[in-house]
């Protein structure tokens, strides 16, 4: 038809066969060719296509100075005709009178006459078929030059280029302004690349591309496909892209096949995609990006499509066709099955167009597309947060003028990276959202972005933002408070909460603006009273008026608790009884409330100052001082309650007296924590010292070398000799029996020794607490000392018992290890396996077991218990036969039993004739009871301690090494040597089993890695974490001194 219907879907969907605006021609419409941009936006040239009509003539369509305005669209003016060309420059003869596909691939400006010159191509057909090229078409080259002043156009015909066959399809590049790509009706892709010259010829040229699967109608082709940024420069080295829509409905990407079913499809260069709609059973809106086009394969799996991450399509109706996407917002328009045009905005094209906007620092259309889109808006501070901390934050406040936006933006922001979880940027994009040229710029971003914390973003941003706008202010760039919510917005996100900064401006901000003669209190004016409600609105009306009370300003909590959902019969009275209270009293009260109680502390002592003292006759001055001793008490009590004896310190530093009695109230403090050692220090630093304090905090920590040398003796206490005595007696046997801090029980049988021998003469009970410690050279040393030969013999008769028990223990301990041992090199591979299968508890092999499948258990095994000799200290000052005290019996310990103990042993022999021997009930074990399961990880535990148990710990080991030189010493030469002996054996059992198991461990695990290289079984070592731990169990050595004494014998 003659009649040319125009909508702008940016500004209106009209659907057809409706229209915002008409145009009526002479003839019948052929082809329509847009005038190319030249810029990314849209410059103000008046010609907007150029129409080929049936006769060849040429009409030129742009606004008219008294255009006809749209009916449809409000402040619309269609385009109109400014003329109509029918007169040419050239010969025509040889061609067709019509031309069809018409094509503008140049719009300049001339520079000589400022005239309009516009150079295009169409498709011209011959009138008679050639009898050696049948049916053969032209590419017409034609110039245009419109004189706007004039209203004037002169079209010329500059050059025909002949072609070997029909042109089926011709269009020009997507991302170039020059040039055109031609589809011939076999499929053939053709380039036409213009001449640099004046005279402007042509040429028509093969494409390096490689032909579509077949002809198709509808083809998009880009310049430079290897690249997604739009080149301005024609070069014939680019490769080129070509996607077509053939009519069987088949979308192909150069000889690649995308998709077998597509109803349309747009390629944008703005956006970087190429968007097409299928036709199958559930129909889609597809995405692919533009720079990895050429490597997609529409046979990949997802998962190995790195194209594909990020986005999903978007369902349409079924036979809905892609109409267009505006270059200049994320939009699709869509054309639905019933004739109705809808905009979509697919998250496809949202983000990446926001992502853009963003890098280019174009916060303003950034932040409405993502409010819009209900884009999170984390994404501006996280794609480049280096660059927004630096300058983007003066640029979104600078172009987002609205107050409100910036509190929206202000409230959405949280600490984390938004682009890891939310908004990951997929890897083609990446590349495209960089704001550097350079790999190296690319890895200064990239560190850049490493360094900076996202687990404290929120405050950074609004600390940045706060002071770019506080800025604005001081330097009248806008009005002072235009920024006052959107700061009160920064100072409430912030964790913690600024809200004693936020009440004090909106108190500073509303002062500034009272007027003098204005009756009402300046927190009471419409501005303050609005600011307090949207901070109200974004912080805990109860934390917001606490904190108002914690400024101590009671009008501004009052305005803050009217403004809020606080009862007034609650907050009125409290107010009105704070301001009757002096200043001190009152902060002491608000501070007590609020549980800050070292501000409180500090009130409360300078509320002393408050004290009457005006009266000056006796009885009102000591009223005076039983008040001020009132206080004080008060004040000694708050400090106990809430420990705030250092702050005490500080504020009674110059009154002696009050700071003795909050030191000793501090050593009162630490004892009841247990910590008798900073206590000791305490009570001894007061002047005087705290000599009752200091006595119960040395016993606590069990030193009582000061206790004896600071506490015992003072000038205003005499103590007897006997009481001494009897004290001393006391503390020794608390020592012993371990009722104090000491480390070990060596060190308390020392001290117990110590003192009974410095302060009560007792040299048999000295001894006998070191015979009890093991410490048989001292206890000798002091036989010797005090010529007591009789406890020198109790030294060595015990040190003989004490060695010939240990003789027989590491011949059970050595036993019982290596049983254990091999139990546990079976257990672990039954537990590697288990694993290996997928088991997590610590069930056993093959259901419930056997009960008696594991001997190893901890409360069967004799050796488990400590073999330090518990000798009898209860009697300090008696004397007693070592053979009373000690009795070596069969199994590997100590028992506190004397000889009439011996008959209390009880066997089948021990019983008389004629007495019936009672038949023991076996218990049976209920349901419920426990049972170790056989290669269980109850069994597997049971055994390293074992282990562990069976090599002889620290102290022990100690012992050992001081028995046998004090044997062989004392003249029992032979029995230090089978000490010897037996301890290296035990040492060498250890070792020679660990090395065994690990050996047989470490083959076998070479012979399965064998069998499962033969069988194709990737093999993967399980290791238990108790494995390297009970590796490690070895012997000590013993020193090196005893090996070479031995080793003469």
């Amino acid at each position: 038809g003659n009649i040319l219907n125009m909508t702008p879907l940016d500004r209106s969907m009209v659907p057809p066969p409706m229209y915002a605006s008409s145009l009526k021609l002479d003839l019948p419409i052929s082809s329509v060719a847009f005038i190319p941009n030249v810029k990314k936006q849209e410059d103000s040239r008046p010609i907007s296509m150029v129409v080929s009509l049936s006769d060849s003539s040429l009409v030129l369509v742009g606004q008219q100075k008294n255009g006809e305005k749209s009916g449809t669209i409000a402040n619309f003016t269609a385009p109109g005709q400014l003329l109509r060309i029918s007169d040419w420059e050239g010969e025509l003869s040889h061609l067709s009178t019509s031309l069809r596909q018409l094509l503008v691939t140049e719009c300049t400006e001339s520079s000589g006459s400022g005239a309009l010159v516009l150079k295009a191509i169409a498709v011209s057909c011959s009138l008679t078929p050639n009898p050696h090229n049948n049916a053969c078409d032209h590419i017409v080259e034609i110039r245009i030059e419109w004189s706007a002043s004039d209203q004037k156009a002169r079209c010329s015909i500059t050059n025909a280029i002949k072609l070997s066959g029909q042109v089926l399809r011709m269009t020009n590049w997507a991302d170039s302004h020059e040039g055109a790509l031609i589809e011939l009706t076999d499929g053939t892709l053709l380039e036409y690349a213009p001449s640099d010259s004046d005279g402007y010829d042509g040429s028509i040229l093969p494409s390096d591309t490689e032909p579509l699967m077949e002809p198709c109608p509808w083809i998009v082709a880009l310049f430079n496909g290897s690249s997604s940024f739009i080149e301005d420069h024609h070069d014939h080295h680019h490769e080129r892209l070509v996607v077509g829509l053939s009519e069987r409905s088949r979308l192909y990407c150069s000889e690649r096949l995308l998709t077998d079913a597509a109803s349309s499809f747009i390629l944008s260069p703005r956006h970087q995609f190429l968007s097409y709609v299928t036709l199958s059973s559930r129909s889609q809106l597809r995405f692919l990006p533009l720079s990895e086009l050429k490597s997609f394969d529409p046979l990949m799996g997802s998962d190995e499509n790195h194209m594909l991450e990020g986005y999903e399509p978007r369902s349409v109706e079924r036979g809905s066709r892609l109409v267009c996407i505006l270059p200049n917002s994320p939009t699709a328009i869509v054309q639905l099955p019933r004739g109705n045009i809808e905009g979509v905005y697919p998250r496809a094209l949202v983000l990446p167009f926001a992502m853009s906007t963003i890098k280019d620092s174009n916060y303003a259309v950034a932040f409405d597309i993502m409010r819009r889109q209900k884009v999170d808006f984390n994404l501006i501070v996280d794609m480049d947060p280096a660059h927004f901390m630096s300058e983007g934050v003066v640029n979104l406040i600078d172009q987002v003028k609205k107050i409100d936006h910036l509190n929206l933006f202000i409230s959405s922001l949280f600490d984390g990276d938004i682009t890891q979880w939310k908004y990951r940027v997929p890897t083609w994009l990446l590349q495209q959202t960089t704001s550097s040229p350079t790999e190296e710029d690319d890895d200064e971003i990239a560190t850049e972005r490493a360094k900076f914390d996202f687990t404290t973003k929120v405050n950074q941003v609004c600390t940045r933002m706060r002071d770019v706008m506080q800025q604005a202010e001081s330097n009248d760039t806008v009005l002072d408070g235009h920024f006052l919510l959107p700061i009160l917005s920064t100072m409430a996100k912030e964790r913690p909460p600024q809200l004693e900064q936020a009440l004090a401006l909106i108190e500073e901000n509303a002062v500034t603006r009272y007027q003098p003669g204005d009756r009402k209190s300046p927190l009471l004016s419409d501005r303050a009273q609005s600011s307090i409600q949207y901070l109200a609105f974004l912080a805990d009306y109860e934390l917001l008026f606490n904190t108002a009370l914690g400024l101590y300003n009671f009008d501004l909590a009052k305005a803050v608790a009217r403004n809020s959902q606080m009862d007034p019969k609650v907050y009125l009275p409290l107010l009105k009884r704070l301001r009757g209270l002096p200043e001190s009293v009152a902060r002491y009260e608000v501070d007590l409330r609020l549980n800050r109680y070292e501000s409180a502390l500090k009130n409360l002592v300078r509320s002393s100052e408050t004290i009457d003292e005006t009266n000056t006759d006796d009885d009102s001055t000591e009223s005076l001082a039983s008040r001020m001793e009132k206080h004080f008490q008060k004040c000694l009590e708050f400090t106990e309650q809430h420990k705030l004896h250092k702050l005490a310190l500080q504020l009674f530093e110059s009154q002696t007296d009050q700071r003795r009695r909050i030191m000793i109230a501090l050593g009162e403090h630490l004892l009841q924590e247990k910590n008798g050692e900073a206590a000791l220090s305490v009570f001894l630093a007061v002047d005087p010292c705290h000599i009752d304090g200091a006595r119960r905090a040395s016993r606590m920590c069990g030193d009582w070398k000061t206790y004896f040398a600071c506490c015992l003796e003072k000038e205003d206490e005499v103590i007897s000799m006997d009481q001494k005595r009897e004290l001393a007696a006391r503390i020794a046997e608390e020592i012993s029996s371990g009722g104090v801090g000491v480390q070990s029980k060596r060190e308390g049988m020392n001290a117990a020794a110590r003192i009974l021998l410095d302060y009560c003469d007792d040299i048999a009970g000295a001894v006998d607490m070191l015979i009890t410690g093991e410490m048989w050279s001292e206890g000798r040393r002091v036989a010797r000392l005090h010529s007591r030969d009789d406890l020198v013999k109790r030294c060595v008769d015990a040190a003989v018992s004490y060695g010939q028990t240990c003789i027989g223990d590491f011949e059970d301990r050595a036993t019982a290890f290596k049983d254990a041992n091999e139990r546990y090199a079976a257990v672990v591979t039954i537990r590697r396996e288990a694993r290996q299968n997928g088991e997590v508890g610590a069930g056993g092999i093959g259901g419930q077991g056997d009960d008696n499948a594991s001997v190893f258990s901890a409360a069967s095994n004799t050796s488990n218990t400590s073999l330090r000799s518990n000798m009898s200290g209860s009697s300090v000052g008696s004397v007693t036969s070592v053979s009373s005290v000690i009795s070596a019996g069969a199994v590997s310990t100590f028992s506190m039993t004397g000889e009439h103990d011996l008959s209390r042993h009880n066997s089948k022999f021990s019983k008389g004739p004629g007495k019936k021997k009672k038949k023991k009930k076996s218990k049976k074990r209920g349901p419920g009871a426990k049972r170790m399961k056989a290669g269980s990880e109850e069994e597997l535990k049971s055994l390293v301690m074992t282990l562990e148990s069976n090599i002889l710990y620290d102290e022990y080991y100690g012992v050992i090494a001081e028995t046998i030189p004090f044997l062989a010493q004392a003249g029992k030469l032979s029995l230090a040597q089978t000490l010897y002996e037996a301890y290296n054996d035990l040492k060498t059992v250890v070792e020679m089993s660990q090395i065994k198991r690990v050996e047989t461990a470490a083959k076998e695990k070479e012979q399965v890695e064998r069998v499962s290289r033969k069988e194709g079984i990737i093999y993967e070592h399980i290791t238990l974490e108790c494995e390297e731990r009970v590796d490690a169990l070895r012997g000590k050595e013993l020193p090196d001194a005893l090996n070479k004494f031995f080793s003469f014998l």
